[in-house]
């Protein structure tokens, strides 16, 4: 039967007037039977209130019965609904419980029964706003059962009378029954309502198709699971029923020990960490879950599963990838930099720490352009705002260029740089990525570059001019055109030699010794050149003079005198010491064994080439000697200024 229709069916008669049949004891104990009997069957809190007052009302002739509960604020009583006599209007609602009058409700708050007979007479409401109060709604007597609970008033159940009334100890004993069944009524209905909704909720939850749910015994058998569950490892129900499933089947054996310790921690703490594991779906793949149990008061268990497998594929993807994107920035030679929306640095790669000279702890809490930006190289200070890399970021647009950095010692470096802002799925900017690359060498090799270019234009020049020269000096010589030909040839022949070892050495300079086998060695066998000095590094000012000195000695060697004849000889010496004027080289060449010498009648291009070259160009002295054995030349010159 619902609570309407209860509370429609028609009351039981009850002999109350008839004294002498029944007592006034099995009346009531008739009544409270049957008042139990129908507050048990009625679910709703409402319900019960409703059907007990209307029981007791018109068990005793009342013309309204109510049961009121104090609300939080302890202030206030309210009452859902009341039962009433034909005719008899509702006081459902709310009501301040001073309103009574400080001694009532000192008394309802005291847990004393307060019973008037009349409202006119009674010495607590004679005369005063209560008696008026109650007028108003046609009561001239009333009943009322407070209900403390835990020294705290939550209950009252009244009852009211449109005549005065004497309340007997009977009436009173009743009420005050009713009174308490109510309470315990409404209390079990409201348990009773609690555990429905939360059954319901619960129920509800288990039904959603992404989280899994499963009972388990404590040997691992599963009891019951809900859909979600078997879809997830790919069971039926049927598969469930039969007891085929257990925790330990369902496991792969590298995860056993995990799932042992996550049982043991469910025994001895009655719920366990949320832990991951992969399980094993009916087909034989696998999948990864996140478990979470509780221990039930019945000593089985309870578990939350859910379905992870997405998550970790896209987790190992996104391990594989930063593997890969680390593999590339920490084998990278250009410095990469990430920032975040302050500007802070959270990356670097290994080339950026060797670039900068700091590690990333070590940049962090502070914008990377107070770490290696913060200085110009004159020593003013270098304000954010003049930054170009910086504005990539407010600006949210690509910069590039060129700026000098601040190593952590102090020096400055140029560097080249592309700042590029970072953006999320919004578009919003979130950051920036700096690309930057040492330049020093690019620049230094610039710098080279120029002076080569610059050297080189003096060299062509100074080329040109000594090729004019010996031309004319070959002309002057040269007794006919095969003569001018011949001696031209091998004059530019050693001047291209001397070209090629400065190329060879970018125009820094050429080692003596080679310059003299570059010359000397096509007409030496072994035995007869012998070369005397150490390793000497000519500057390109003096490697062009003397190389042409030393091919003009070589000629006259070849032609006249010691390298003309199969025995003859040849001695090269060098020695070099540092004065004031800079290093100064001694060059002795001395001939033996070839045909003997006399001295020249005429002046020759190579006495001319040594006198002017050596002399002019390196303000060198010259001394040429004949004896018979053969000829000397000593050579001093100054070919390294101080």
């Amino acid at each position: 039967m619902d609570d309407n229709a209860m509370l429609s069916a028609s009351p039981r008669s009850y002999p109350h007037a008839q004294p002498d049949a029944i007592s006034k004891m099995q009346v009531a104990a008739h009544f409270l039977l049957d008042l139990s009997d129908r507050l048990r069957e009625i679910a709703a809190p409402r319900g019960v209130m409703t059907a007990a007052a209307e029981l007791l009302g018109r068990h005793l002739g009342a013309m309204r019965v109510g049961y009121s509960e104090m609300e939080e604020d302890g202030v206030h009583l309210h009452i859902e609904g009341d039962w009433r006599a034909e005719g008899v209007a509702s006081v459902a609602g709310r009501h301040n419980l001073e309103s009574y009058g400080p001694d009532i409700a000192a008394a309802y708050r005291s847990g004393e029964l307060v019973a008037i007979e009349d409202f006119d007479t009674d010495v607590r409401t004679a005369g005063k706003p209560a008696a008026g109060a109650h007028h108003a709604l046609g009561v001239r007597a009333q009943l009322a059962v407070p209900l403390v609970k835990a020294g705290r008033l939550i209950a009252l159940l009244f009852l009211h009378s449109a005549e005065p009334r004497r309340w007997s100890e009977e009436d009173i004993a009743l009420v005050r029954e009713v009174a308490e069944r109510t309470w315990a009524a409404v209390e079990r209905a409201r348990a009773e309502e609690a555990l429905r909704v939360s059954e319901a909720r619960f129920r509800t939850a288990l039904e959603i198709g992404t989280v899994g749910a499963i009972y388990f015994d404590m040997d691992g058998l599963l009891t019951d699971a809900n859909d979600a569950f078997l879809r997830m490892g790919g069971y039926s129900r049927e598969d469930l029923e039969t007891g085929r499933l257990t925790w330990q089947r369902l496991t792969p054996a590298e995860w056993m020990q995990d799932s042992e310790r996550a049982f043991a921690e469910l025994k001895a703490k009655g719920n366990t960490t949320p832990y991951e594991k992969e399980y094993i779906r009916k087909d034989g793949s696998r999948w990864w879950a996140l478990f979470a149990a509780k221990l039930l008061p019945d000593g089985t268990g309870f578990e939350f599963v859910l379905d992870i497998t997405d998550r970790k594929r896209t987790e190992e993807r996104l391990r594989e990838t930063t593997r890969r994107l680390n593999a590339v920035l920490d084998n990278a030679s250009v410095a990469v930099f990430v920032m975040d929306e302050q500007q802070h640095c959270i990356y670097m790669n290994p080339a950026a720490e060797v670039l900068t000279g700091y590690t990333l702890a070590e940049t962090q809490g502070r914008p990377l352009h107070d770490v290696v930006h913060h200085t110009y190289p004159d020593g003013r200070p270098f304000p954010i705002h003049e930054c170009a890399i910086d504005r990539a970021f407010p600006q949210n647009n690509k910069e590039q260029g060129e700026e000098v950095f601040v190593h952590k010692d102090g020096s400055f470096y140029p560097i080249a740089f592309t700042a590029s802002p970072i953006r999320d799925e919004d578009a919003k900017t979130i950051g920036t990525i700096i690309e930057v690359r040492d330049i020093s060498s690019e620049k230094a090799a610039k710098e080279r570059q120029a002076l080569l270019i610059s050297e080189l234009h003096h060299r062509v020049k100074n080329t040109l001019a000594t090729v004019q020269s010996v031309m004319n000096f070959t002309i002057r010589t040269s007794d006919n055109m095969e003569a001018f030909e011949r001696g031209m040839t091998g004059r530019l022949s050693s001047l291209a030699r001397s070209h090629t070892l400065l190329t060879d050495n970018e125009w820094t300079g050429a080692d003596l010794q080679k310059i003299i086998l570059a010359e000397l060695e096509p007409y030496d066998d072994g035995t007869r050149l012998t070369l005397d000095g150490g390793v000497f590094h000519l500057p390109v000012d003096a490697a062009v003079p003397l190389a042409m000195a030393v091919h003009e000695l070589t000629t006259n060697a070849v032609k006249y005198d010691a390298l003309s004849v199969p025995d003859g000889q040849l001695t090269v010496g060098w020695t070099t010491e540092r004065t004031e004027g800079g290093t100064m080289l001694h060059l002795e060449w001395t001939e033996s064994n070839g045909p003997p010498v006399t001295p020249p009648t005429r002046r020759g291009f190579g006495t001319t080439l040594l006198d002017r070259v050596l002399t002019g160009q390196l303000g060198g002295t010259v001394n040429v000697s004949y004896p018979p054995e053969g000829a000397r030349v000593r050579i001093q010159a100054v070919v390294s200024p101080a």
